[in-house]
């Protein structure tokens, strides 16, 4: 009897146990899930995402759930609510940016000491906000202070901030039958550099209050545009790719103007040479455009010489300031030929003549692949004399540049 009644008492103890032991975990999963709601509900307020990190390794394998075992049942005891809270649920961010890093500072502070640089779309813990900045936990146990608007709770947003990171969008102009302006600043202020017509394909590069600064052409030129004449076309472009072709641009054009120099100082060297065995023409630029007594294409090229280092106009048509066109019609005018006003209209006013086939004072045309842009008079051994744009002068200059090989259109002799 007394065996039974001892066996009894345990029994009921052991049942005890294990009730109080479930009644724990029961009271236990109930404070975890109140406060993963709360967790949430504080996040969708603060658009933040919470994600489930797992619970540490210290309570890794506590069975929350009723067990005979005295041992697993003082695991659940050991298990507080407080040390799960701590540690097992954190809120995810991501780095989102469009460029450089993310400096993480020591102290919520611009000015406190920068300790790491973070990378775009990289995963962080939120772990407090204070004032503007998140403390943030990333690589497992390094941490620091960031902006919080330079973290996104949502990973689409910093995968596309990411994507603006390494690239550019394109865009086409949306002007319908006008032409967009291009201007040199982001102001109707300035200057005009440029005009695109309805439907090209630009490149964003980025945005200044109502204007966009565009990449745009076969040389990739750089200039403002006002930002409701784009459209995007949800393409995009790799920044590198742009920066390669911007520096293969700039590399032709100082090996163009390196040629031309040399070209030019040839051409000289040869003029003088010319002077001091008393062959040379006059220098007389007079602005009377009388014919002068030698006839045929070294007759033109004569009288082209005389006007170098005269400065380039745009409109210009007298020895005060020329553009290509006007050069051209001046001197032809000089000796008695009459050719029209504009590059395009004078590809039309004489002959045809191949490349192979070209003499001194036949006219040499440039075009960018659907206007004529430039004209020159050819002066013999790959050279020719033009007036090549703003901020330049009349010079002698090389055909066969890559540049201008690629852009050349023709020539017609006019004599």
């Amino acid at each position: 009897m007394r065996n039974f009644k001892h066996s009894l008492i345990a029994l009921i103890a052991i049942t005890m146990i294990s009730s109080l032991a479930a009644v724990q975990a029961s009271d236990f999963k109930e404070e975890q899930l109140a406060r993963q709601q709360r967790l949430n509900a504080a996040a969708e307020a603060a658009s933040i995402t919470i994600a489930e990190k797992g619970i540490t390794d210290a309570v890794k394998g506590v069975a929350f759930t009723t067990n005979e075992n005295d041992a697993e049942a003082a695991q659940v005891e050991a298990a507080t609510a407080e040390e799960v809270n701590a540690k097992s649920y954190h809120p995810l961010g991501y780095v989102t940016l469009t460029s450089g890093t993310l400096s993480v500072k020591a102290a919520p502070s611009a000015n406190a000491e920068t300790v790491d640089e973070l990378d775009a779309c990289k995963e962080v813990e939120v772990l407090e906000n204070s004032e503007g900045w998140y403390r943030v936990l990333y690589d497992g146990d390094k941490s620091g202070y960031v902006p919080n608007e330079c973290i996104s709770a949502d990973k689409s947003d910093a995968d596309y901030a990411a994507m603006n990171y390494d690239n550019y969008k394109y865009a086409q102009v949306n002007v319908f039958d006008n032409e967009l302006r291009v201007r040199e600043a982001p102001s109707t202020d300035s200057a005009v550099i440029d005009t695109l017509d309805d439907q090209t394909q630009v490149i964003v590069l980025w945005g200044e209050d109502d204007f966009i600064r565009i990449c745009y052409g076969e040389e990739y030129k750089e200039g403002y545009v006002i930002n409701t004449a784009l459209e995007f076309t949800g393409e995009w472009v790799e920044k590198s790719y742009v920066a390669q072709k911007q520096q293969e641009v700039a590399e032709e054009k100082e090996r163009r103007e390196r040629e031309e120099r040399e070209a030019a100082e040839r051409a000289a060297q040869a003029e003088a040479a010319a002077r001091r065995s008393g062959n040379a023409p006059s220098s007389d630029a007079d602005s009377d455009p009388t014919p002068v007594s030698s006839s045929g294409g070294q007759a033109i090229v004569d009288t082209a010489m005389q006007y170098l280092g005269v400065p380039y106009v745009w409109g210009g048509t007298s020895p005060s300031g020329f553009d290509c066109s006007g050069l051209v019609q001046y001197v032809c005018r000089k000796n008695g030929i009459s050719v029209s006003r504009v590059a395009a209209d004078q590809r039309g006013d004489g002959t045809y003549v191949s490349r192979d086939n070209l003499q001194p004072g036949d006219l040499v045309f440039f075009s960018n692949g659907s206007n004529i842009h430039h004209v020159g008079i050819y002066v013999g051994n790959g050279n020719m004399i033009h007036a090549p744009q703003t901020g330049d002068v009349v010079k002698i200059s090389s055909i066969e540049t890559p540049y201008r090989i690629n852009q050349y259109a023709g020539a017609v002799r006019v004599w």
